[in-house]
């Protein structure tokens, strides 16, 4: 269904200058295109936010889809978010592919890196607590699938996460986008968390003005040249070996959680969905190398993956954790380390991993491994 701006609150934004010129003074106006009723609506905006001195002139110029008034008082903008010929639906699994072009047009944003190729999007969007049919929508044109939003309920910790992304698109239509997320998420939990990455200064413009408040960075960290093996030392009475078969989900399950159960956003995985993520086609059970004591009980693990981009064969390390009781042996270093070297033999191009930037420990052993930044990424949140 089509929707227009007409009916959604407007977004501020703070800024001294209106395209090429500055805004010096009260006793400058604003030139906007709209029609009759818009105007009146654009009068009734600027009363009611108390703006003393605003004149609208009437400027139609077809095919213009964004209406803009400037807000003189204290040198704002104000972007009225319509923008006409907008398709806003559901997601279809007829429309994989589509949204695979638009993910590769649009390229990094948000948290996630986004898999290349439809197989391994697909296999994304059958994790569980997805639902795309339900949890994703896409904006559609004239020019096929040019928007999408997600959102994945995370009831267990009380939050939903919310992802968009655009291309060829204004702030208008991402504002759509938003309003969509919002809502459904509002259906799912009390909490609402977004991710921008550190290229989306607009869309940080745009979350922040709607009330969204930044509480954590997150570092991407990469490592493509001068890449050499680390040399792992393991404390006595510990072994090493990659995870044997899907039997051992249950003890993989119980580590993960308990190793991330204090850390921001995590929401505990259940046993179907750790056997989901390993039968996904970028990843396996030889993927995951693990740590055990000498009672044979597991204590440490690194998750890692392999994909292509950009005729690149790039390793990533997905998830490193000890149990809590066996910390403060020297065990996370070994199984960053073991990682590390595990994806090398597989002759990576390159390797890649996400990091909390509040926890400077394994900073400090990405770093000794020769990892730099190479974005952030801002987490904000709302309480809906």
């Amino acid at each position: 269904m089509a929707r227009t701006g007409l009916h959604q609150p407007p977004v501020l934004f703070k800024r001294t200058v209106f395209g090429t010129t500055p805004v010096h003074s009260v006793s400058q106006c604003a030139s906007i295109s709209v029609r009759g009723i818009a105007k009146q609506w654009l009068h009734r905006v600027a009363d009611s936010l108390k703006r003393t001195t605003c004149e609208i002139t009437h400027n139609h110029k077809p095919g213009r889809r964004n209406i803009l008034l400037r807000l003189l008082a204290n040198n704002s903008i104000l972007i009225l978010p319509t923008q006409i010929n907008i398709q806003l639906r559901s997601f279809k699994w007829s429309d994989i592919d589509a949204l695979q072009l638009l993910l590769n047009d649009i390229g990094r944003h948000g948290h996630r890196d986004w898999p290349s190729n439809v197989d391994e999007l697909r296999a994304e969007l059958e994790y569980p607590r997805v639902q795309p049919k339900q949890n994703v929508a896409l904006v559609t044109n004239g020019d096929g699938v040019t928007g999408y939003a997600i959102v994945e309920p995370e009831a267990n910790i009380g939050r939903s996460v919310i992802g968009i992304g655009s291309s060829k698109m204004g702030l208008a239509a991402r504002k759509q986008l938003l309003d969509w997320a919002t809502d459904r998420a509002k259906q799912e939990a009390p909490v609402a968390h977004l991710s921008t990455r550190d290229n989306e200064t607009e869309l940080e413009k745009l979350v922040e003005q709607l009330g969204w408040v930044k509480i954590r960075t997150y570092l991407k960290l990469e490592l493509k040249t001068d890449i050499t093996p680390a040399s792992v030392t393991l404390p006595s009475g510990f072994s090493l070996r990659t995870m044997l078969g899907l039997d051992e989900v249950p003890e993989l399950t119980y580590l993960q959680n308990e190793a991330f159960g204090q850390h921001f956003g995590y929401s505990p995985n259940t046993e179907d969905e750790i056997k989901a993520r390993l039968l996904a086609p970028d990843t396996s059970v030889n993927d995951i190398v693990m740590i055990h004591d000498s009672h044979e009980q597991l204590v440490a693990y690194c998750w890692t993956l392999t994909h292509d981009r950009e005729g690149l064969k790039v390793g990533r390390i997905g998830m490193t954790g000890v149990l809590p009781s066996a910390r403060k042996q020297g065990l996370g270093r070994s199984i960053a380390e073991t990682g590390f070297n595990h994806l090398l033999r597989q002759d990576v191009d390159a390797l890649e991993l996400d990091v909390d930037s509040v926890n400077a420990p394994a900073i400090k052993i990405y770093s000794s491994l020769g990892f730099t930044t190479s974005s952030e990424v801002s987490w904000w949140e709302r309480t809906l």
